[in-house]
């Protein structure tokens, strides 16, 4: 059970809460960035005070009950983390679909309690050169892989966000470039068209590579013939979301 603690406006899209808790040690990885966040079903339900603990098994694992009424399941990424301190920060999309997780984030304030478990999803592996692109649902991973490469690392990284306020600070070795797509100013296609080219000017160059590819299903669509010559062991890719049908035409 986590109790939330602080909540912060990055973007116009982009909102952070800080959670609390204890016994967070076996999040703090890097082979796993992600967290199974539960969150209330409603918001009416009282920012979620009336959550039941989860049962324990035998071997101390939480069992979740999905058919509860009471909560729903989400999958975000762990954005920072210090286990000794026993806090955590998640970041999520405001869509304008509304959503369990992202209502949550809209109107949760400090005491607001929700459920984690995991960790779960896979970071980066180790190699001398990347390529990171994805939209807003997966800038905190982007953000917190980047920010632990090596300094020699060298790379391009590609995000889209709806406008140039969906930018945020990421901090990354000096070998790699960031590329910026806004939606408002940009095709849509153009963010898709650079990715493709961007993995085939690494399949053709060859060497110590690595992908991770998290975007819309359309857009995972799209990519995805591209990356059949590469071998698995060399790329992540991944639908992190599907829009809606307004949001597919901005």
């Amino acid at each position: 059970m986590m109790t939330v603690i602080g909540v912060e406006r990055l973007t116009s899209r982009l909102r952070r809460l800080r959670l609390a808790g204890q016994n967070l040690g076996r999040f703090d990885v890097l082979t796993n960035l992600h967290v199974r966040l539960h969150v209330p079903a409603r918001m009416d339900m009282g920012g979620g005070h009336n959550l039941s603990p989860p049962v324990l098994d035998v071997t101390g694992r939480p069992v979740i009950d999905q058919s509860s009424p009471d909560y729903v399941t989400r999958y975000y990424t762990i954005r920072r983390i210090d286990a000794n301190a026993g806090w955590m920060d998640v970041d999520f999309v405001l869509h304008d679909t509304p959503g369990p997780a992202a209502d949550f984030a809209r109107q949760a304030r400090p005491g607001d309690i929700c459920g984690i478990s995991g960790p779960c999803g896979l970071g980066a592996k180790p190699a001398r050169r990347y390529l990171l692109a994805g939209d807003e649902t997966a800038l905190p991973a982007i953000s917190r892989i980047v920010e632990h490469l090596p300094r020699e690392t060298r790379g391009l990284v590609l995000i889209e966000t709806q406008d140039d306020n969906g930018r945020t600070n990421v901090i990354a070795p000096p070998g790699i470039d960031i590329d910026w797509f806004e939606r408002h100013r940009r095709s849509k296609r153009d963010f898709v068209k650079r990715t493709i080219e961007a993995v085939e000017a690494f399949r053709k160059e060859g060497g110590d590579y690595f992908l991770w590819i998290a975007v819309e299903h359309s857009d995972w669509q799209a990519i995805r013939p591209h990356l059949q010559s590469i071998p698995k062991a060399r790329y992540i890719h991944v639908a992190y979301w599907t829009a809606s049908p307004l949001e597919a035409t901005r």
